[in-house]
C-alpha cells in the first residue's frame, strides 16, 4: 500500500495467509478500461476496451498471462481454486488521482459515473455488448490456458445500467454467457445487484425483467453495508439488522429459485456498516481524513454475519473481502487502509479464520 511496490512479489505470501484462513477459493481482480477516441463523450460508441496500465492511476493494472499462470499455480499448490473478478472503468479515475489528490476523488468519479449512466440508447447497448462479449471471450481463452477455475463476466465497479431496455439486455447477456462458456473450461460467475435482488430494481433499472443470471454457474450478490430497508434507527442493533438482512436475501433468492454467493465486505470505520465503503486513497478529503477507525465493529459484523448464515438455505457460498496484498496500515502509509474494507492485519482476520475453519 505504498502504491509503488510489486504486487507479484506478494502472491505466494498472501496466498499462504489466505490458505491459513481456511479458504477454499481466492479471487483476484482483473482490470478493463474504456478509452475514447478524442474527447470523452459517454453517449459515444467511439471507444474500445483495453487493458489498464499502472501508469494511468498508479495502482491498477490488468493481469498478464504470466501473472495469471503464477496466480493459478500458487492457488492450486495450496489446495484452493482461483477466481478472477472484473473492475471496469468508463470514468478514468486516473485523471482525478493524478491531479494532485485535490480532495474529492470519490465525488468527482461518482459525478462522472452518474453522467455516464444517465441514458443508454438501444444502439449503444447493442454496441456495448458486442464489445464486451469480444473482451470476455478473449479473457476466457486466456484464463483457460492459465488454469483459472472461475471467471466473472460482470463489469463490476462502473457497470452500465439498462433502464428501459432490460428485455434487450437480458437476451444479450444470455448470448454473451453462452459464448464465454464455449471458451472457458471453468465456472462462469455473474453479479446480481443487491438492490435488484432485494427490491426488484436498482434505481430505474427493473431487475424483475432479468433471468440471464440463471445461465451462470455462480450468482454473486455484493454486500458492502446493511441495506437501508434493514437499518434500525439505533445502530446498537447491528446484530439484529444483519440477521434481518441475511434472512431477507435468503428469502429473496428462494423466491427466484436460485442459490447465491454473498460477497461480504464491511468497512472498519465508525458506522461503516451503515454507510458503506469509502475511497481511502482520497486522503485530502476532510470527510475521509475525519473518519475514525473501528476495528471492533468490523469484527462484530463478521461474527453476526456468519452466525446469521446458520439458518440460510439459499446462500451457498461466502466470499469475504477485501484482503490487501500486504500488512501495511496507516499512518505508516498514506492511504487510509485502516478505514477500508480490508480485514487483513485487523481483528476481523481472526474472526474470519475461526468461522472458516468451523465451517469445514
Amino acid at each position: 500500500m505504498g502504491m509503488m511496490e510489486t504486487t507479484q512479489a506478494n502472491i505466494e505470501s498472501s496466498f499462504d495467509r489466505v490458505q491459513k484462513l481456511g479458504a477454499q477459493e481466492v479471487y483476484v481482480h482483473d482490470f478493463d478500461r474504456a478509452v475514447y477516441e478524442g474527447e470523452t463523450d459517454y453517449t459515444s460508441m467511439k471507444y474500445q476496451f483495453v487493458d489498464e496500465i499502472f501508469g494511468n492511476d498508479m495502482r491498477d493494472e490488468s493481469i498478464s498471462s504470466g501473472d495469471l499462470k503464477q496466480l493459478a499455480d500458487t492457488a492450486h499448490a495450496r489446495g484452493m481454486k482461483i477466481g478472477i473478478k472484473r473492475n471496469l472503468a468508463f470514468v478514468n479515475i486516473g485523471k482525478f488521482i493524478l491531479s494532485g489528490l485535490k480532495g474529492d476523488i470519490s465525488g468527482d468519479v461518482q459525478k462522472d459515473y452518474a453522467e455516464f449512466n444517465k441514458t443508454h440508447s438501444e444502439e449503444w447497448i447493442r454496441d456495448y455488448f458486442a464489445k464486451w462479449q469480444v473482451r470476455m471471450v478473449e479473457k476466457a481463452q486466456m484464463y483457460s490456458t492459465a488454469g483459472v477455475d472461475i471467471m466473472s463476466v460482470s463489469p463490476g465497479f462502473q457497470d452500465p445500467r439498462f433502464a428501459g431496455h432490460e428485455v434487450l439486455a437480458n437476451e444479450l447477456w444470455k448470448t454473451l454467457i453462452a459464448e464465454v462458456k464455449k471458451n472457458f473450461k471453468g465456472q462462469v460467475m455473474v453479479d446480481f445487484n443487491v438492490y435488484g435482488l432485494s427490491d426488484g430494481n436498482n434505481g430505474a433499472e427493473d431487475w424483475k425483467k432479468y433471468d440471464y443470471y440463471k445461465q451462470a454457474d455462480i450468482v454473486e450478490v455484493k454486500v458492502y453495508k446493511i441495506l437501508e430497508k434493514y437499518q434500525s434507527a439505533d445502530k446498537a442493533n447491528m446484530q439484529k439488522d444483519i440477521q434481518n438482512m441475511v434472512s431477507g436475501l435468503d428469502a429473496d433468492a428462494k423466491n427466484l429459485g436460485i442459490s447465491i454467493s454473498v460477497f461480504f465486505a464491511p468497512s472498519s470505520y465508525v458506522d461503516g456498516l451503515y454507510n458503506g465503503p469509502v475511497e481511502y486513497l482520497d486522503i485530502l478529503n476532510p470527510t475521509i481524513a475525519g473518519l475514525q477507525k473501528d476495528y471492533k465493529a468490523q469484527a462484530d459484523a463478521y461474527n453476526y454475519f456468519f452466525d446469521a448464515l446458520k439458518n440460510a438455505q439459499n446462500i451457498t457460498r461466502v466470499n469475504v473481502g477485501n484482503f490487501t496484498w500486504d500488512d501495511a496500515l496507516d499512518p505508516e502509509v498514506k492511504p487510509r487502509v485502516s478505514v477500508s474494507a480490508s480485514f487483513r492485519n485487523k481483528p476481523a482476520e481472526t474472526v474470519v479464520k475461526e468461522w472458516f475453519i468451523k465451517s469445514k
